[in-house]
C-alpha cells in the first residue's frame, strides 16, 4: 500500500517524475529532489527539501552528494544564511545524457573485466570446460566483446547526440 501524502499538483508532479526517474535507475529521493529543484524559482536549503519531500535530512544530504556528482544540481550562497542551499542545472539533456553516457560506460567496463576474468580462467584451468565446449564458448566470448566494442562506439557518440539535441531545442 503507498501511504504517500500528496497535497498539491505540484506535488504529485514531483512524485510522478520521482518515480519515473526511479525506473531508470536513479534512487527516486534523488529524483524526486532534483524535479523540486528544478520546478522552484529559488535555491532551496537541505532544510526545505526535507521538509517538501517529507524524508529525513540525512537522506536527502546524502542525495544531495550524489546530485552533486551528476552536476545536476549546484550549491549556491544566499546572503544572510550559513546553511547549503542548491538549486537544479537547468540543461536536463546535459544532465541526462552525461549520466548515461557514465552509467553504460561503467557497466559496459564491468562486462569487459568478467570476459577478461573467464578467459584466464579458461587459460588456467583447462578442465573447466570440456574440449567439445571450448571453441564455442571462446566464440561467444568474442561475440560478447564485440558486442561491447559496438555498444562503447554508440555511448562514445552519445556527446554528438547530446550537441544536436541542444542545438535543436535553440532552434524550436
Amino acid at each position: 500500500m503507498d501511504y504517500r501524502v500528496i497535497s498539491s499538483p505540484v506535488d504529485e508532479l514531483i512524485d510522478q517524475l520521482g518515480s519515473f526517474i526511479a525506473s531508470l535507475g536513479i534512487n527516486r529521493v534523488a529524483g524526486q529532489m532534483y524535479v523540486l529543484l528544478f520546478l522552484s524559482d529559488q535555491a532551496l536549503s537541505l532544510d526545505e527539501m526535507s521538509q517538501r519531500l517529507r524524508v529525513s535530512k540525512g537522506h536527502v544530504s546524502t542525495n544531495i552528494r550524489a546530485l552533486e556528482r551528476w552536476r545536476a544540481v549546484r550549491r549556491v550562497v544566499v546572503r544572510g544564511s550559513r546553511k547549503d542551499y542548491y538549486e537544479a542545472n537547468r540543461d536536463t539533456v546535459s544532465v541526462i545524457f552525461d549520466q548515461l553516457q557514465q552509467g553504460l560506460t561503467q557497466r559496459l567496463d564491468q562486462v569487459q573485466a568478467l570476459v577478461q576474468s573467464v578467459r584466464k580462467q579458461l587459460a588456467d584451468d583447462s578442465a573447466a570446460v570440456t574440449s567439445a565446449e571450448l571453441p564455442s564458448l571462446k566464440k561467444r566470448l568474442s561475440e560478447i566483446e564485440a558486442m561491447q566494442r559496438l555498444v562503447h562506439g554508440v555511448v562514445n557518440n552519445l556527446s554528438v547526440i547530446k550537441s544536436l539535441l541542444k542545438i535543436k531545442g535553440k532552434h524550436a
